[in-house]
């Protein structure tokens, strides 16, 4: 005999939840490693390093976290959430902490590679959270406030980073501070936190039973859904072109014979979409929540084309303030797009709750693997590109509309399962 799941439902202790996940976003995700992007040259030239030594430096966070990931989403499914998200905390609050102890390359590369290891099981960690104390209705909205956390972050790193450090008196020391800061409220969340088991989640299936949910029962569960697929290869896509542009773009406008813009203003043209996309993240879930979560797909679909398009005309312009602009409404429309992969496959009945945990780690998997392929493929592209540089930056942006493409055939596929589901 099969027993339903039983959602605890709506408690006033889940903004609580989402204020500890959106802090350890802020912190760890935001800032921390947006510093370190910021201070890669510093610590460069301080500890010594070859270029080869800085790269591997740079990109040890990103393997940590491949071989992991998946793991780590199976085990939210399986142990206490709360448990598993505040140990990983503490364990990046202690490498954070040795980073500032680091005298070498070896050293300094081993804490990088195992921060992503941790990496791996606190940031699926956080999303499971949200989906066991927030159901359909409300999943949206915090989960817009959880992804808006790490630009939030990012901004702040990038106006006060640099100063912190140069008040506190180096970049050992700033770490520091920031391990302390991050311990302080791993223990907070402790104390104060609460915990809640996959079959009680608010996010409840309506298909799942009791006797659907185990170790392969879930891993099978996930691998079969062709709708968790496109959702997948949707946010693989458009994250992987959005992080390549990101790692290349100021690059372009720098070199590029039709920019050749200075340091300083070529920081400042991606900041808008930065800024724009923290509010969009939130306002967006506001919107259609006023207008009926029915059409969340249809929006986020307009979003996913749109944005791009903003993206070929900031590039191909050369004109400082329209590629701002462009900038500004490319983050509007990422409230929209980014977050609706995620938020649409948390969704499927097939995922919902007790299972959340297995698919965020395939999805963070394919997401990391994304990102490192469309690095690599940009990067090559570029530098072949001479003088056409902003044009292929502008093209290569087109990529992302194979996500909404994605996203509006996965209507189709979705409405097939419920067809087959009531025969």
């Amino acid at each position: 005999m099969s027993t339903t799941l039983q959602s605890k439902g709506k408690s006033s202790f889940r903004w609580v939840m989402l204020l500890f996940v959106c802090l350890f976003y802020f912190l760890i995700l935001g800032f921390c490693n947006q510093s370190f992007n910021i201070l890669l040259g510093t610590i460069t030239t301080d500890m010594g390093w070859e270029a080869t030594q800085r790269t591997a430096v740079a990109t040890a966070m990103s393997t940590g976290m491949i071989w992991f990931v998946f793991v780590a989403g199976i085990m939210m499914d399986k142990f206490s959430v709360k448990k598993v998200l505040g140990s990983s905390v503490l364990i990046c609050a202690v490498l954070i902490l040795l980073r500032g102890q680091a005298k070498g390359f070896m050293f300094f590369f081993s804490i990088m590679f195992l921060f992503g290891a941790a990496s791996a099981f606190y940031m699926p960690a956080t999303t499971k959270i949200i989906t066991l104390w927030f159901d359909s209705d409300e999943l949206a909205l915090a989960n817009g406030f959880l992804t808006a956390a790490s630009p939030m972050g990012q901004i702040t790193a990038n106006y006060f980073a640099v100063k912190i450090m140069m008040a506190i008196g180096g970049w050992q020391t700033f770490y520091s501070m920031i391990g302390i800061c991050v311990v302080i409220i791993t223990v907070a969340f402790f104390a104060l936190g609460k915990d809640r088991k996959s079959t009680e989640a608010s996010l409840v299936s309506s298909t799942l039973t009791v006797n659907d949910i185990g170790l392969w029962k879930n891993i099978k569960g996930i691998l079969k859904v062709p709708y968790v697929w496109l959702m997948i290869i949707a946010n693989m896509c458009f994250l992987g072109s959005i992080y390549a542009g990101g790692t290349y773009g100021q690059l372009v406008l720098q070199t590029d014979p039709g920019w050749m813009i200075d340091k300083a203003v070529s920081g400042r043209i991606p900041a808008w979409n930065n800024m724009f996309s923290m509010c969009a993240y939130i306002l967006v879930p506001l919107f259609i929540a006023k207008i009926g979560r029915k059409h969340y797909t249809k929006i986020a679909i307009i979003c996913g084309i749109v944005a791009p398009i903003c993206f070929v005309i900031g590039y191909s312009s050369y004109n400082v303030t329209i590629i701002s602009v462009m900038m500004a409404l490319s983050g509007i429309f990422y409230g929209g797009i980014v977050p609706a992969p995620k938020v649409l496959m948390l969704s499927h009945p097939e995922v919902s709750g007790p299972r959340a945990g297995t698919a965020l780690g395939l999805y963070v998997t394919a997401e990391r693997i994304g990102i490192s392929f469309f690095i690599a493929t940009l990067g090559t592209l570029i530098s072949s590109a001479n003088m056409q540089m902003s044009q292929v930056l502008s093209y290569f942006y087109l990529l992302q509309l194979i996500a909404p493409v994605l996203i509006f055939i996965g209507i189709f596929v979705k409405k097939n399962e419920t067809k087959k589901g009531a025969a």
